[in-house]
């Protein structure tokens, strides 16, 4: 049994960074016009000229006591909201990355007998539909390779018969045999997939 080895951390890194990239640019959004909020009123306050000179020291204290928890408050946010949406992603990231490599199996001409995702990760419908196909296919397979089979033993026995009777053209022999040759063609096809045990990544 092939083992393939999880994921831990980052998935498939491209999408995953870019949904970091987004959450990234809606904190960054957020956070400036929370700080505008906070902060811009005291700034209109120190600039104007014709407030008292204590006005404006208030605003400029008001200002610096702000900064002294808004900053690392902020930061914080962005940080724990960074590290969320990352972790978070990896149930949509992780869920593509073994549908990928399924397609990817298929495409080399291994069929695995199923796709399990993780506990808590998301897209299990989409799981599930995977699955059907892949045990559809396996079964459909399954039964083309017997008929196929079957049809090529059919066609030996026919094969004999012509060329013991007289009564075969050479024209009907040759498209028997091009017959023939079609059949182990689409039986050479056929082989080229073939059903591996349980997988899991």
């Amino acid at each position: 049994m092939t083992q393939i080895r999880r994921q831990t951390f980052a998935v498939t890194s491209s999408l995953q960074y870019k949904f970091l990239a987004t959450t990234l640019i809606y904190s960054f959004m957020i956070v400036s016009f929370f700080v505008i909020a906070v902060v811009f009123p005291d700034v209109v306050e120190m600039s104007d000229e014709s407030l008292s000179s204590e006005i404006r020291s208030s605003a400029a204290d008001r200002m610096l006591g702000k900064n002294a928890w808004v900053w690392p408050a902020v930061i914080l946010l962005i940080t724990m909201l960074s590290l969320h949406s990352f972790l978070e992603f990896r149930r949509i990231t992780g869920p593509l990355y073994r549908f990928r490599w399924v397609f990817e199996q298929v495409e080399n001409g291994k069929l695995p007998s199923t796709v399990k995702l993780r506990k808590k990760d998301y897209l299990i419908e989409e799981m599930k539909a995977v699955n059907k196909m892949l045990i559809s296919l396996v079964g459909k397979l399954s039964i083309i390779r017997e008929e196929t089979a079957e049809a090529i033993n059919s066609f030996g026995e026919v094969d004999g018969t012509a060329n013991k009777n007289i009564e075969w053209s050479a024209g009907q022999i040759e498209l028997l045999k091009a017959h023939r040759e079609h059949l182990e063609r689409l039986s050479a096809a056929v082989q080229f997939f073939e059903v591996q045990e349980k997988q899991q990544i």
